[in-house]
């Protein structure tokens, strides 16, 4: 796949990601989406050609950012992965035998996706748990402060 056309994916796919945000983020979220966009699309093209692929880090990257979305699904943010796969297939114009081997690949990379997006909504979920019980123990202090201050 020439280089234009990989910027044209990774465009196409990065304005499909930001589409159902009101506002366009700030430029270096744009930036962070943009670059684990490329590093993707670099990846799947590498995997396509037969090579062997660290996409880890990069899907880790995007889905770090996606389950920061309350409005997203995990469905909704892996589907993405889905699309690029669809975007690049058609690009590359796969057909029959070929485009399946593809998917296949590609399939792959969405099972690994769904796992980091999960991994990063349990951590949020940590991280918002201990703060309610940090506002619990404070509250409990408050309230501890209170009682003595009536004698």
């Amino acid at each position: 796949m020439e280089n234009k056309v990989k910027e044209k994916t990774v465009k196409a796919w990065v304005d499909k990601i930001l589409a159902g945000y009101p506002v366009k983020p700030v430029l270096e979220v744009v930036d962070y989406i943009e670059d684990a966009a490329s590093r993707i699309v670099d990846a799947v093209l590498m995997l396509h050609e037969g090579g062997k692929v660290d996409i880890d880090e990069a899907l880790d990257d995007l889905m770090r950012f996606l389950a920061t979305d309350r409005n997203l699904s995990p469905g909704e943010s892996v589907k993405l992965i889905s699309e690029l796969r669809e975007m690049i297939a058609n690009e590359l114009n796969l057909r029959g035998e070929e485009r399946l081997k593809f998917n296949l690949k590609v399939e792959e990379l969405m099972f690994r996706a769904f796992d980091a997006y999960m991994a990063c909504r349990e951590k949020i979920f940590e991280l918002r748990l201990k703060e309610k019980e940090r506002d619990i123990e404070i509250m409990r202090k408050i309230i501890e402060f209170a009682d003595r201050a009536k004698f």
